[in-house]
């Protein structure tokens, strides 16, 4: 987690009214969040700073009591759901509580999310539950038991621009881009996304989408990133040819 990522976070309504019900012990054990997908990890990790105590004992986001079902590229299979139960009902390991976090929530299917009415509405009393989204789109059932909140982040980092189109645009995105973090990198490139997909160009805006997935999973640095994008966007590179050398 960066500090320049952490900022944005801290800086969201939503995370402030998160930190004040911890604080007043007012926070729900089911929690819902909707944030874009490149910020996701780092609000994993703060939250559960939050949840498990802010301790030597994170390594990224990881930590001796937190669960994960599914990942940031799938959400959890009904399997992962149904073992979530006596999983997160262990005794914790380290901290006071246990903290289960499902990865795209949003993108689960009727019957993993049937699977986790239950830890839902009756959790174990040293356990938390995190749903991370990117769309508010839980199931009725869920959602109705969770607290859902949204971290917005400040428009101009996530707004809608257009991919830099000649040499002298690429060269100051690649000169301004040495700067920023990976995650600020992604977000940037997020707007992209959306301006491909407000101009209707879905494929380009679907390819980048899973482009910047993968280069998330290499945690690649900011200079890999930039150089790699260049290639996609203005070498015209195939991603297939890319994605295989990352691989």
């Amino acid at each position: 987690m960066t500090p320049e990522a952490m900022q944005l976070i801290e800086a969201a309504k939503g995370w402030r009214e998160l930190c004040d019900a911890a604080r007043s012990s007012r926070l729900p054990q089911s929690v819902g969040v909707i944030i874009p997908s490149v910020m996701q990890e780092c609000f994993t990790e703060a939250y559960g700073r939050l949840i498990l105590g802010d301790s030597s004992l994170w390594n990224g986001c990881e930590h001796p009591d937190l669960i994960c079902a599914g990942s940031q590229q799938a959400p959890p299979s009904i399997d992962e759901c149904r073992r979530l139960q006596g999983e997160l009902a262990l005794h914790p390991v380290a901290s006071e509580k246990r903290l289960a976090v499902i990865w795209m929530a949003d993108k689960l299917s009727i019957e993993a999310s049937n699977c986790l009415l239950k830890i839902t509405e009756e959790p174990p009393a040293h356990g938390s539950v995190l749903f991370m989204s990117e769309e508010d789109s839980l199931i009725p059932t869920i959602k109705s038991r969770v607290w859902s909140v949204h971290i917005d982040l400040p428009s101009d980092v996530t707004e809608p621009r257009p991919v830099p189109q000649s040499a002298a645009e690429w060269a100051k995105w690649m000169d301004a881009g040495r700067k920023p973090t990976p995650e600020l990198l992604y977000l940037e490139m997020q707007g992209w996304i959306r301006h491909l997909a407000d101009h209707k160009d879905y494929e380009r805006a679907a390819a980048l989408d899973s482009f910047i997935r993968v280069m998330q999973q290499r945690r690649l640095s900011v200079a890999v990133i930039e150089d790699l994008v260049f290639a996609l966007f203005k070498e015209e590179v195939s991603d297939e040819q890319i994605l295989g050398n990352l691989w």
